[in-house]
């Protein structure tokens, strides 16, 4: 480059010189020679310059195809960065997942589809729900359809049915007299009414509690009277208030009715620990699912062990689970208190028209 700039120099002062001795000098063949190295030294000059233009170029080139290599390491370093972290994060999950996070809690170890099926009306099952029950109570209290007949016959014939279930009843239900036991109802975890034996038995113990003597029907003739019309507004009262215990025990007998079909019956048989106390047929409740759901639980011991190796967000879900198990009965609770309520009403309504028909008692005697 610093010879370069010399020739530079050069040839600017040889063209300084020449173009002042041509002006000197005027003659030909002198001005032919300085014609001449006009032209060498403008060609040599181009020629110095393409050489430096051509310089830079190839420098800028090499720096270009530096800059090109640069950034291609810098990319394959960065991808090599993010390889890393790729393997990395799948070997924390990897790490997570042995470890027993994503594990699914103890519950969905059995498979809940059967649930689903839960307070669906039971396959195959043709007996009493308790609304069932408490429709034939009200038809034997007015002396309806086939239950009714000795209430329609009245006297002799109503004890004599009472008689007759009685006997034919013993020991259904793993009670001797089923048709005087409410345990048959109470203490069931699956009160299985598909049996004929069952669900008459059954059917006459709501009777024999709620109204075991109905009153003979009041005929038509009847009706044509001023006692025969008070006589059926009364027993208008009277079957109104003994509602409030028909619902009451309708709500107790439809959750220990079959229910579900075979979809819950099987997952009931797999849910249900190995000291589950009760006999699991093919007819399963809702109060014995819930049942199964509780008992497989604190009362088992494996559910415990099971516990302790589940991960914390196992125990989450499972925790989760028992909530809404609990969401669950207490609405069904609910469901309870709303017609205990309503037999308190009617208890408190009778209570005041005994106190009421006393008090008008005494107030005649006193006039």
């Amino acid at each position: 480059m610093k010879r370069l700039l010399q020739a530079s120099l050069i040839a600017g002062t040889s063209f300084l010189a020449v173009s002042t001795a041509q002006a000197a000098c005027s003659c030909g063949g002198v001005q032919n020679i300085v014609s001449r190295a006009q032209d060498n030294i403008n060609s040599h000059t181009t020629s110095v310059g393409q050489q430096i233009a051509d310089t830079i170029l190839k420098g800028v080139a090499q720096l270009s195809a530096y800059q090109t290599r640069s950034d291609e390491a810098n990319k394959r370093v960065q991808d090599s960065v993010q390889m890393a972290e790729t393997i990395r994060q799948r070997q924390l999950a990897r790490a997570a997942a042995e470890g027993g996070r994503y594990d699914p809690a103890v519950s969905a170890c059995v498979d809940l589809s059967g649930i689903f099926s839960m307070g669906r009306k039971s396959e195959g099952a043709t007996g009493y729900g308790g609304n069932d029950v408490a429709n034939a109570s009200r038809n034997w209290s007015y002396g309806n359809e086939d239950i009714g007949a000795p209430v329609a016959q009245g006297g002799l014939a109503i004890a004599n049915a009472i008689i007759t279930d009685r006997d034919a009843s013993r020991n259904v239900g793993g009670y001797a007299d089923p048709t005087s036991d409410v345990r048959l109802l109470t203490e069931a975890i699956t009160l299985d009414t598909s049996e004929s034996d069952v669900s008459k038995a059954y059917v006459r113990m709501i009777n024999n509690l709620v109204d075991p003597i109905p009153a003979k029907p009041v005929t038509s003739e009847e009706m044509k009277t001023p006692a025969g019309v008070a006589q059926v507004a009364a027993r208008q009262i009277d079957a109104t208030r003994r509602s409030a215990a028909h619902g009451v025990l309708a709500y107790l007998g439809d959750i220990a009715a079959p229910t579900g079909g075979t979809a819950l019956a099987d997952w009931a048989k797999k849910a249900a620990s190995d000291s589950y106390p009760y006999e699991i047929g093919e007819h399963v409740s809702e109060l014995q699912a819930i049942d199964i759901f509780v008992r497989s639980r604190f009362a088992n011991p494996d559910w415990h062990q099971k516990l302790a190796s589940m991960s914390p967000e196992a125990v989450q879900r499972e925790q989760l689970l028992a909530q809404t198990l609990n969401l669950h009965v207490d609405w069904m609770r609910f469901g309870l208190e709303r017609r205990q309520a309503t037999a308190i009403a009617a208890l408190l309504a009778s209570e005041l028209d005994g106190r009421d028909s006393r008090t008008t008692a005494s107030l005649a005697s006193a006039q």
